[in-house]
């Protein structure tokens, strides 16, 4: 009985050996070599899943030559154990977590190598790494001195825990009783003292946040505060326009300390250069007026805060450079002289006031008559002018600029009157000439005239009734010609010449024309339809190109032709620009006459004729789907989903047998009907059909969604297995499959049974289709389990028992 127990040990080692073997072969968790140690039980971790703590390694069971020596490599994988990745200088024994590996699992990699080779083993994969909340190690320093207005700092100091961690700050001022409350708003690394506090102690709290939850410490308090002396905090200012003459004023800035401050103040005068400032004497106020020697100097106030604790200096920033006073004109320049062509004028500078020495310097300008859109006139920059023709009708005035060292300022002269010139006169008539026809152009001379030359000419020309009565000018028509357009038919012109001098305008008017004529409608270029050729859509139909009296109005028919273009007939009410194509229209043609009316009658052309006009290929809105049960022998039925285009459409169907995932879909040969019966190589797999929609414009295809995977029939047994053979010691039973019915391929799987008054129980090994018989297995009956499974499950049928084993006598 124990020999046959430790054979089937035996068995069962060897067996579970090869089976990891060929397991981690494939996946890379066992590399053997030939005559290599053999892994018998695998290696395992101990210790807690936590950051920071230590995890140790157990090689598990091996056989092989002796000595057998052992490495470790450690691996960091996901969360469910896959995808390990080897950390870096981890090879002993024991490992030491790091933040790291939270929310991992890690394994140990064990080699067990002897002079035939070496194997690799893998543990499982611990729990899942926790992370561990923040800890500090040690109390927080506050370093800083501990007066009123000083800075006080605190440092984080080292913490344990799970990384990264972040930190918060609360700093606390405590009476003498020890009690300690929140001081507002400080919640910074540093925290400057103030007036409040004297006479209490400051400590921070830390608070540290990290993946493994947050903790706080809680610093040394400081020594008790005292009053301080006073501490700038932030620079004094001036205040004040930089000029010469004008006051100044410093303010103190900000300043922490123990109250109540005095302040002093000690101004200075710096160098433009940065050559350094020096104080000026007596300037211990806290306004100060700048002097001429200021001027293109910067100015700086020291500010002088003092307490019963001591005093502190802090200095402003430096101003621009001081300004001197720049020229103001305190009497108005003016210009003397006649104002005619050929006179001279002259300008006076007027009075100035401001740093002296002045300069003065012209610029004359000629403008209109108005005294406005005044201009340089070049090279005229003394304090003459003398007046010339192109000056007659216009004004002028002059600009007087005052420079001296503070800058420059500029004042001009009222403007005088206008210069004095000889109008334009008329002496001999302008006249019209040209065809009075629609589209003809008609030109206007300028007649003779006489004035200061030189004379310029514009025209207006103006539209008049039949008579010459209630003319009006006609809008952008100031050239010397007029081309004749629809509104000007029934009508009379005449043109108002004006001459133009440097003295003013005169204006002349023309004798009136004859009555204009109009002209028929002329096409120049053919109408055109536009639209896609097809059924639903809607086409469209221009003017094209016309000549002629203006306005024109148009008016369209459309026609029906065969396909060819002949004989063509009108549709009914199709009289728009635009005409909608239906089902009627499929395999003709069109074209549209136009019609294009004016004053003068009516003039008809016919557009070229459009190509055929198409129907609407199907299309689909609703996809087609699949209903019916999914099981083997079952049928499923085909929707074609619901599409739209030029009727009738018909519907072809094609069946594709797709991956359990829906992919890599491939067309069911001969499977084109509706109807699609499941058969037992769909098994396991998907399906999808492909539409086909028909009509007289073509086809589209469409897919339906893919199925769920087809179910299969799980073993069924109909037959019961049976038990072949002599029941004597050392003879050998076999076992059928018995008869089973469900979906194939079917691979079955064997179990015997010592059966002993009832109860039978599993025989150690005992998994083939036969088994030799023992000793052991004398007065008991024998049965045998058979497992039948397909990709549909598994199911067990338990053949009858045998008569009783007898011994041998």
């Amino acid at each position: 009985m124990k020999e046959r127990w430790r054979a089937v040990r035996r068995f069962a080692a060897v067996s579970a050996m090869w089976s990891l073997a060929a397991t981690w072969g494939l996946s890379g968790g066992v590399a053997v070599a030939s005559g290599a140690p053999i892994n018998v039980s695998s290696p395992r971790i101990s210790g807690t899943a936590n950051d920071g703590q230590k995890l140790k390694a157990f090689t598990g069971s091996w056989s092989g030559q002796k000595p057998i020596a052992y490495a470790y490599r450690w691996t960091r994988c996901e969360a469910s154990g896959e995808e390990c990745v080897e950390i870096s200088s981890a090879s002993k024994r024991v490992y030491k977590v790091t933040s790291a590996d939270v929310g991992h699992t890690l394994r140990v990699l064990v080699t067990a190598s002897d002079a035939s080779g070496s194997t690799r083993a893998s543990s499982s994969p611990t729990n899942v790494i926790n992370p561990v909340a923040p800890m500090r190690k040690g109390v927080a320093k506050i370093t800083g001195a501990s007066e009123d207005g000083q800075t006080v700092t605190v440092a984080t100091g080292n913490w344990r825990g799970t990384r990264p961690l972040s930190f918060s700050y609360q700093w606390e001022a405590c009476d003498a009783m020890g009690a300690c409350s929140a001081v507002a708003a400080a919640t910074g690394s540093s925290y400057r003292i103030t007036s409040p506090q004297i006479g209490s102690r400051l400590r921070a709290v830390i608070t540290a946040t990290g993946p493994g939850g947050t903790a706080s410490a809680t610093s040394r308090r400081t020594k008790t505060i005292g009053a301080g002396p006073p501490v700038n905090t932030g620079a004094p200012a001036i205040s004040g326009s930089p000029h010469e003459a004008q006051t100044l004023t410093a303010s103190v800035g900000t300043w922490a300390g123990t109250a109540p401050f005095a302040f002093s103040y000690q101004w200075e005068r710096c160098g433009v250069l940065g050559g350094g400032c020096e104080e000026i004497p007596g300037a211990t106020n806290s306004t100060y007026t700048a002097g001429a020697l200021d001027v293109t100097s910067k100015l700086a106030v020291i500010v002088t805060a003092s307490n019963a604790e001591g005093a502190a200096t802090a200095s402003s920033p430096e101003t621009s450079p001081i300004l001197g006073l720049a020229p103001s004109n305190t009497l108005p320049p003016s210009i003397s002289g006649s104002l005619q062509d050929g006179q001279l004028l002259s300008v006076s500078a007027g009075g100035w006031s401001g740093t002296e020495p002045i300069s003065y310097s012209y610029q004359w300008q000629l403008c209109d008559a108005l005294g406005e859109a005044c201009e340089s006139l070049a090279e005229a920059t003394g304090s003459s002018l003398e007046l010339v023709p192109s000056d007659v009708g216009r004004t002028v005035d002059a600009v007087v600029t005052a420079t001296n060292a503070a800058g420059s300022t500029a004042v001009t002269t009222p403007v005088t009157a206008t210069v004095a010139g000889i109008l334009p006169v008329n002496t001999v008539l302008s006249t019209i000439s040209g065809l009075l026809k629609e589209g003809d152009l008609l030109s206007v001379g300028a007649g003779s005239w006489s004035g200061t030359g030189p004379i310029s000419y514009s025209y207006q020309w103006q539209l008049c009734e039949a008579l010459g009565k209630s003319c009006s000018d006609i809008s952008e028509a100031t050239g010397s010609s007029l081309k004749l357009s629809s509104l000007d038919i029934g009508k009379t012109l005449d043109v108002v010449v004006k001459a133009t001098n440097v003295a003013g305008s005169t204006s002349v008017t023309t004798s009136l024309t004859g009555l204009i004529e109009g002209l028929l409608p002329v096409n120049n270029v053919l109408p055109g339809v536009s639209g896609l050729l097809k059924e639903g859509q809607l086409l469209s139909v221009g003017t094209g190109s016309w000549s002629g009296s203006e306005p024109i109005s148009y008016s369209y028919q459309w026609q029906l032709c065969e396909a060819l273009g002949k004989s063509c007939s009108n549709i009914s009410e199709a009289t728009g620009s635009g005409l909608k194509l239906s089902s009627l229209d499929i395999g003709k043609t069109l074209d549209v006459v136009v019609k294009a009316t004016n004053v003068a009658g009516s003039t008809s052309v016919t557009t070229s004729l459009t190509g055929l006009i198409e129907g609407l290929l199907p299309v689909n809105s609703v996809l087609p789907s699949i209903t019916g049960t999914l099981l083997e022998g079952k049928s499923l039925t085909a929707n074609a989903g619901t599409w739209s285009g030029t009727g009738p459409i018909t519907y072809s169907y094609q069946w594709q047998l797709c991956g359990p995932l829906g992919e890599a879909c491939k067309n069911v040969s001969e499977a084109t009907a509706s109807v699609l019966s499941l058969i037992a190589p769909y098994v396991g797999d998907t399906v999808d059909v492909v539409v086909k929609a028909s009509n007289v414009a073509g086809s589209t295809t469409t897919t339906s969604p893919v199925s769920s995977p087809i179910l299969g029939i799980a073993p069924v047994n109909t037959a019961l297995p049976v038990i072949a053979g002599l029941l004597e010691i050392g003879k050998v039973l076999s076992v059928s499959n018995g008869s089973w019915s469900g979906t194939t391929p079917m691979s079955f799987k064997y179990q015997w049974q010592l059966c002993l008054l009832g109860t039978c129980t599993n025989i150690g090994g005992a998994t083939g289709a036969t088994l030799t018989l023992l000793g052991l297995d004398v007065g008991n009956t024998i049965d045998a389990i058979v497992t039948a499974t397909n990709v549909t499950g598994s199911s067990s049928a338990t053949s009858k028992q045998t008569e009783k084993l007898l011994g041998i006598l």
